[in-house]
């Protein structure tokens, strides 16, 4: 097919003709050979029906006679001359008598129904033997048609060689002819062929008046009108080219069928297909666009091509790695010089990080927005008030809090308003008007903060105003931010505070806290000055008797009753104090001794004088008083304080009720000189860490399985090597005040061991009745544990009962404070003085100790079981862990464990011991 393509024009004519020629001459040999072959078989029938009366009539006679061998004869005979093929002679049952040319047992072939249509060149036909018009038999004989094929084939034969003959004429003749008329027209083609190639120079046949000539002029015409088209489209193209090729955004050409039939470069560089590829693609660019865009895409698609425009329509599109980018699209119609619609022209472009920008920008403004709520949400619910003035002196924000400080109503908008308008309404609730109204002014003429301005109205309130200057992230000055507070209560509250830290809760004096700082002051005053200043130290005799038999209640208000009348002999640079329990001291600034003695007189007397009515008796109670003068007798405040205590025991001596002032002398016995070398003694052991914590398990009755483990204090003598009990320098402890560093101590040596051993149990330790007096002691724990990384629930803290009870408020709020720490608490010798049962709902402690008065002999006490069981009833009424300590016995520990203590403490159970076993997580820490 190529090739015919290719082939010459004079050729094809050629060919065409000779195409044409054949088919006729064809046909004309077809129906030669047909005639020829009908003529033939017409006289081959001929001759076989004029040889079948012949044969019947010599084979009749011989056969009605059944003379077989004159058949044979006749049958041989006329094969002779070679017209039959063979001849076979029949009876009338079709038994063959006599046969020539086909053997006696081969089978006879069938007839053929019509001559020329045999198969095997042979024609096999029949004709009856007759005679006098009876049958005697049938003849079968077959003759040869060989004559007929050879026939055919010579006819064949000379109609092909005919045929060709005039073919070849016929080609030569045509070609001769054909090439003459299109040699003219080959011009034409290879001028247009060379127009194709743009060039316009090519030769062209020569004007003539004929056909040809006439298409070479119109040809020509045609050229130079190319030639400037071309030339036109050339720089249209240029044009066109630099514009879609080289624009930044996809564009692309669809025509009215929807197809698109032009994509340009930038294609590749936004969804990875090339340009030839977006073609192929069916429904590009809607098969890009992504599934959840594609529906609503396809409606504006189809309203493009119906001539609507779009602008800045956005969708997601898919790239050809499969990831997503959000494009925007913008089209409308084009149209053709001749106003035809020609299609729409769509440019797409990229705005993924348009879409990125638009994103966080939402995100930073629904953000800003969130923040501007929340901000407002806490600005409103702050009880800071909150004036937001701009650079025009103007209201720009208040807050709720602002009205309340200022007690302007709720409803009050004052955006808008000048601060110096809102504030001269105000200025008759200040107490001064003008001063505030100059600070303001002040303020508003400065683009600087400025420090906490305190603001006293006439109600007494008191406000506090912090100013800042507000700037942009541009530096630029933007207004002043003024920030109010109501302190009134602050202010109160620090004062009640400050009460509290400095003062007894029960008798209102003040307390050992500003007896440490009023001393310190007195002895520095006295130093200044060169003047001499005095400590008076007394106690009661015999107080623990009254509190014992009367209850806490009457010792209680015999202290207030005391603290009174002594606060009445004071003067007003006299201060009284109380120390703890029945302890009390007189700090005299600039007293000499005739002053101080006179006052020390006043004070034991009018102490013997106070009568007490309790359940019917009136008592009296006296006093001991000791005098020690700085710096007479000391040269600091620990030795000054350790002075008035000997003196006061001092008095003691001389038999109560009486005063003493401080005598070196007097001061030799034993006993004396081992009170005053103790506060060295202990300040020694401090540095040089001359304490030891000793360790003893408190086991579960029911069990034996060990609880908690409570650290005891020893100190180890520093010359003999052994350990001094703790009954020789806990009281001296107490009484110099080194009992709150020793608790500290304590304190830090078992959480540190919490920390490193957190397999070890829990430890419990005992803190002075003096620690009351120490408001940071709970905060001190709390940063300990926090450092230490020690598990609060692990530590247990032991105060005694008659502590807590002396002083019932501050034991409240202490225990209270070591609770929010997260620390266990435990009241220790509970039961000492029977009026706990009516503090106890008061404490909340978690574990009581039963004093070892009522442990010791248990088995073989019966009043003391009493107690054991009505204490622990109410302590498991309460919810509190029951202890019992000093057990000795096996017995003791079984009597224990059948009341219903929880836990046991005592030597038959555990010893103390530095290196205690439930320390090491190897063994089992279980009651010897």
């Amino acid at each position: 097919m190529n090739f015919f393509l290719h082939t010459p024009l004079w050729l094809k004519l050629s060919l065409a003709g000779l195409l044409v020629e054949a088919l006729v001459l064809g046909l004309l040999v077809i129906s030669n050979l047909r005639l020829t072959e009908e003529e033939l078989i017409s006289k081959t029938r001929l001759r076989v029906d004029s040889a079948m009366p012949l044969l019947n009539a010599a084979l009749a006679t011989p056969l009605m006679q059944r003379d077989y061998a004159a058949l044979f004869e006749i049958l041989d005979e006329a094969r002779s001359n070679h017209a039959y093929v063979y001849l076979a002679l029949l009876d009338l049952d079709g038994r063959r008598i006599a046969a020539a040319g086909i053997d006696p047992g081969q089978a006879l072939p069938e007839l053929d129904l019509k001559l020329g249509e045999e198969d095997d060149a042979v024609y096999d036909t029949a004709t009856p033997i007759r005679l006098s018009g009876a049958d005697y038999g049938n003849l079968r004989f077959g003759i040869s048609t060989g004559f007929l094929q050879e026939a055919r084939q010579r006819a064949l034969r000379q109609g092909i060689y005919v045929g060709l003959g005039a073919v070849v004429m016929t080609f030569l003749t045509l070609a001769l002819i054909g090439y003459w008329l299109t040699r003219r027209l080959q011009q034409l083609t290879n001028a247009s062929h060379a127009l194709a190639d743009q060039n316009f120079d090519a030769l062209l046949p020569a004007s003539k008046p004929d056909e040809v000539g006439q298409l070479a002029d119109a040809f020509r015409a045609m050229s130079h009108q190319l030639k400037a088209r071309l030339s036109e489209l050339r720089d249209s193209e240029q044009r066109f080219f630099a514009i879609a090729n080289y624009t930044y955004d996809l564009e692309l050409w669809i025509e009215p069928a929807g197809r698109t039939i032009w994509v340009n470069p930038s294609v590749m560089r936004m969804t990875g297909y090339m340009p030839d590829e977006c073609l192929t693609l069916p429904d590009f660019p809607l098969c890009l666009i992504d599934a959840a865009d594609r529906g609503k895409a396809e409606l504006s698609f189809q309203g493009a091509l119906r001539g609507a425009t779009g602008e800045g329509y956005q969708f997601r599109m898919l790239r050809k790695d499969g990831s997503q980018f959000w494009a925007a699209a913008n089209w409308h119609s084009i149209y053709s010089r001749e106003n035809q619609f020609l299609g729409i022209r769509a440019s797409i472009r990229d705005i993924s990080e348009l879409k990125s920008s638009e994103a966080k920008a939402l995100e930073y403004l629904a953000g800003a927005e969130t923040e501007r709520a929340r901000l407002k949400a806490l600005l409103s619910a702050m009880n800071l008030g909150i004036l937001f003035v701009g650079v025009d002196h103007r209201v720009i924000y208040h807050n709720p809090a602002f009205n309340q400080i200022w007690q302007l109503p709720d409803n009050s908008d004052l955006i808008g308003q000048s601060a110096d308008q809102i504030f001269s309404r105000g200025s008759r609730d200040l107490a001064q008007p003008e001063a505030y109204l100059a600070y303001l002014s002040e303020l508003l003429s400065h683009e600087t903060d400025a420090e906490s301005h305190e603001i006293s109205l006439r109600d007494g309130r008191v406000i506090t105003q912090l100013s800042y200057a507000v700037r942009g992230h541009d530096t630029r000055f933007i207004g002043h931010l003024w920030i109010y507070e109501d302190v009134t209560g602050e202010r109160q509250t620090a004062e009640q505070l400050l009460y509290l830290a400095e003062r007894d809760s029960l008798t209102g004096l003040f307390n050992r806290h500003r007896f440490k700082i009023e001393l310190e002051r007195m002895l520095a005053e006295s130093g200044r000055h060169a003047t001499t200043s005095a400590l008076l130290y007394f106690d009661l005799d015999e107080f623990k008797t009254i509190n014992d038999h009367f209850g806490h209640t009457a010792g209680d208000a015999m202290l207030v009753r005391i603290a009174g009348e002594v606060s009445g002999l004071t003067r007003r640079n006299e201060m009284l104090f109380r120390l703890g329990g029945d302890e009390f001291a007189i700090l005299l600034p600039a007293g000499d001794a005739q002053q101080t003695e006179a006052l020390a007189e006043r004070v034991v007397r009018a102490i013997a004088q106070i009568p007490f009515r309790f359940e019917g008796q009136t008592l009296h109670i006296s006093s001991s008083l000791g005098i020690a003068i700085y710096p007479l007798h000391a040269a600091d405040q620990d030795q000054l304080v350790a002075c008035a205590d000997a003196a006061m025991y001092q008095a003691k001596q001389a038999g109560k009720n009486a005063w003493r002032t401080y005598r070196a002398d007097l001061d030799t016995t034993p006993e004396m000189v081992s009170r005053l070398s103790w506060n060295e003694r202990l300040a020694r052991a401090l540095r040089e860490n001359l304490f030891e914590l000793h360790y003893q398990g408190v086991y579960f009755t029911q069990t034996g399985q060990l609880g908690h483990l409570e650290a005891l204090i020893r100190l180890r003598d520093e010359v003999t090597g052994e350990l001094v009990p703790p009954g020789l320098f806990i009281p001296i402890a107490e009484k110099s005040n080194k009992i709150l560093e020793i608790d500290r101590w304590v304190l830090r040596q078992a959480i540190q061991l919490l920390s490193e051993r957190p397999h070890a149990p829990p430890i419990a330790v005992n803190i002075s009745g003096r620690s009351f007096d120490d408001p940071a002691l709970p905060n001190y724990i709390a940063d300990l544990l926090r450092e230490l990384r020690a598990d609060p629930a692990r530590l247990l803290i032991e105060i005694t009962e008659t502590a807590a009870v002396s002083d019932l408020t501050d034991a409240e709020r202490f225990i209270e404070a070591l609770k929010q720490t997260g620390c266990g608490v435990c009241l220790d010798d509970f039961g000492a003085g029977f009026a706990s049962f009516a503090y106890l709902k008061h404490i909340r402690v978690d574990t009581i100790k039963l004093d070892g008065m009522f442990i010791r002999n248990l088995p073989h006490d019966h009043e003391n079981q009493v107690f054991v069981r009505g204490m622990v009833e109410v302590a498991r009424g309460l919810g509190k862990t029951t202890v019992a300590e000093c057990v000795e016995d096996e017995a003791t520990l079984k009597l224990l464990a059948k009341l219903g203590v929880d836990k046991a403490q005592g030597y038959h159970l555990d010893y103390p011991q530095a290196d205690h076993p439930a320390l090491h997580p190897v063994n089992e820490a279980t009651p010897p």
